[in-house]
């Protein structure tokens, strides 16, 4: 007589477990239980202010939460060392434009990945540029390495932040609203590169932190929608999309969203 077998979940890569986090006295995390697991690819969205970039700095270990447990790559937070793990977690944020100085050279810059920096002050190796070209010829941008970062339209910028945040091969990528100072025909072409980069084998899980539905391409399998720093709605893509929903995390009436489900 066969027997079933319970078929076994994925492996989590990041659990956060009733975290609440509060800043300047305002709760700005309220009791966020959320699991990624492998080969998922999440996107997160919610109004300004709903705290979905907070979220990814707790993910990061840059803000620690009043209460609750964070867990990424089977690390508990308080019992590893945060900067050997952020050398896994490949991380593009404004902030990281804001601190790169314009005279900084390009392969600099992504060299400074290697240690979640933003500033290189060691020696280039041989070896070390030899990644520093691979990861910018992913994004067919090697042609780059010897221009200083200031002299880079915007376009050219991310790509090589893009490249910054790969040279340790990471296994969790946070991408917060990365697309926001392109204009249309860079968006479309960051997406094939994003949309490989999701297909890579043995690519990193990519969270993409997002106010805009075109940015959602298909490769993204789940969503979190976040309202006034709680969990709204979490689950697979096409549930987190239904127009109704969407409508209501954002507060917006029912038929400004009616046929924007499933961006492509």
């Amino acid at each position: 007589m066969n027997q079933s077998k319970t078929e076994k979940k994925p492996e989590a890569i990041i659990t956060l477990h009733s975290v609440t986090m509060t800043r300047g006295g305002k709760e700005v995390l309220h009791d966020i239980s959320w699991t990624t697991r492998q080969d998922e690819h999440w996107f997160i969205m919610g109004n300004n202010g709903s705290g979905k970039t907070t979220m990814m700095e707790v993910i990061m270990g840059y803000l620690w939460p009043q209460s609750g447990s964070v867990d990424v790559l089977g690390n508990r937070f308080g019992q590893v060392y945060l900067q050997e793990l952020r050398r896994k977690i490949g991380y593009v944020s404004p902030w990281i434009f804001k601190h790169l100085s314009d005279h900084v050279p390009v392969e600099d810059v992504v060299a400074s990945g290697t240690d979640a920096s933003v500033g290189y002050y060691s020696e280039l190796t041989p070896a070390l540029l030899r990644r520093i070209r691979a990861q910018l010829d992913f994004f067919h941008c090697s042609d780059l390495m010897e221009r200083r970062f200031g002299t880079l339209s915007s376009g050219q910028q991310l790509k090589v932040i893009l490249a910054r945040s790969l040279i340790n091969d990471p296994d969790i990528m946070i991408l917060d609203e990365p697309f926001s100072l392109l204009d249309i025909g860079s968006r479309m072409s960051m997406y094939r590169y994003i949309e490989r980069l999701c297909r890579k084998e043995k690519g990193p899980q990519v969270l993409l932190v997002t106010h805009h539905l075109d940015d959602i391409i298909s490769p993204f399998s789940h969503g979190l929608l976040m309202k006034e720093g709680r969990v709204f709605y979490q689950g697979r893509r096409d549930e987190a999309l239904q127009g109704k929903r969407l409508a209501k995390a954002f507060d917006l009436n029912d038929d400004i969203l009616q046929g924007a489900e499933q961006p492509k």
